[in-house]
């Protein structure tokens, strides 16, 4: 069967009980790790930001509300993290090449267009992508991940900007309805990370909390003020203390969607980038900082935000109340 087919049919292929290899390890990761979903819940404050990110290390699309699905926040059919840029067979983020956070998506009658200083606008058709065949692979953090070629126009005008050349870098597109990454061999020592947490090309989890306070915290420690921006969240939280969601088990957003908080996320060089210039700060900042502070884990990076897995999905918005785990539950 090919991907194609696979992408087209699972879904019918789960109802009728006759799942492919693909399907069957999806829902084994899925269910693995199950765990009951809390009643009692306390508000520790509300929704204060939240942000898209379809072209993984670009600037992201802001949004009063978004749709949250398995895959991660949804805008406009696309999904966070939808699209990677690659160079040969492994994916090409900021960490290399700074300017790329300057390039700006935007959706328009299913139709992604990207803008970025000094070069004309791009505008890539959805509808014809999503036809294509799944002809692409990159390697995203120890798995191989498959997606559809998005084409030599798209992938010519960002090696153009990125990297001053055309022909050094492409640009797949994500097809599948479910996560196939799976989940690293460094990872598996946090129990509640499963299968289906891991998005589609994001590093590690579909989903990452930034906490206001432990910004304001960080910037206490810095001669500059570094935005939430900066560490790249989905959501950005107000009302709690400083750090406080290193201790939490579980979010939920509204009165519906739930996530399980999985692991803290740790932090590399793409912190020390200024999203608004797209330059590196030249002491290394605040990535230095976080080291001296926010070294918490025995043989990991620093630590600031938390990446999380919804297991509640539906629609969140810039004012919502957030709650946790009221840990008196019996």
């Amino acid at each position: 069967m090919s991907d194609n087919q696979t992408r087209v049919i699972v879904g019918t292929a789960v109802a009728v009980g006759t799942l492919t290899v693909a399907g069957l390890a999806y829902l084994y990761n899925s269910k693995k790790a199950e765990e009951s979903i809390p009643t009692k819940w306390k508000k520790v404050g509300k929704i204060i930001d939240l942000n898209c990110f379809p072209v993984k290390s670009c600037a992201p699309i802001k949004c009063d509300s978004f749709d949250c699905h398995l895959l991660g926040i949804e805008y406009e059919s696309l999904f966070d993290r939808c699209f990677v840029i690659s160079q040969g067979k492994k994916q090409t983020t900021a960490r290399a090449y700074p300017k790329m956070v300057l390039i700006q998506p935007t959706v328009v009658d299913n139709e992604l267009h990207l803008s970025a200083p000094d070069m004309p606008d791009f505008v890539l058709n959805l509808d014809e992508l999503r036809t294509g065949s799944i002809n692409g692979k990159v390697e995203c953090w120890y798995s191989k991940v498959k997606g559809i070629d998005a084409g030599d126009d798209i992938a010519n005008w960002l090696s153009e900007f990125i990297v001053g050349k055309p022909g050094k870098l492409r640009l797949l597109y994500y097809p599948y309805a479910y996560p196939t990454k799976g989940v690293s061999k460094n990872d598996r020592e946090w129990k509640a990370y499963r299968g289906d947490d891991a998005g589609t090309y994001h590093d590690k989890t579909s989903y990452m909390l930034i906490n206001q306070a432990s910004i304001d915290e960080l910037n206490a420690h810095l001669d500059h003020v570094v935005k939430p921006l900066q560490f790249r969240p989905n959501l950005v939280i107000k009302g709690p203390g400083a750090y406080d969601e290193d201790n939490w088990k579980w979010i939920k957003v509204g009165e519906s969607v739930v996530y399980r908080v999985l692991k803290p996320c740790t932090r590399c060089i793409f912190t020390n980038i200024n999203p608004e210039t797209g330059v590196r700060h030249p002491k290394r900042e605040p990535l230095e900082t976080l080291v001296k502070n926010r070294s918490i884990i025995p043989n990991q990076t620093p630590v600031m935000g938390t990446q999380i897995g919804i297991r509640v999905t539906g629609r969140i918005s810039v004012g919502d109340d957030v709650y946790i785990n009221d840990e008196s539950e019996a």
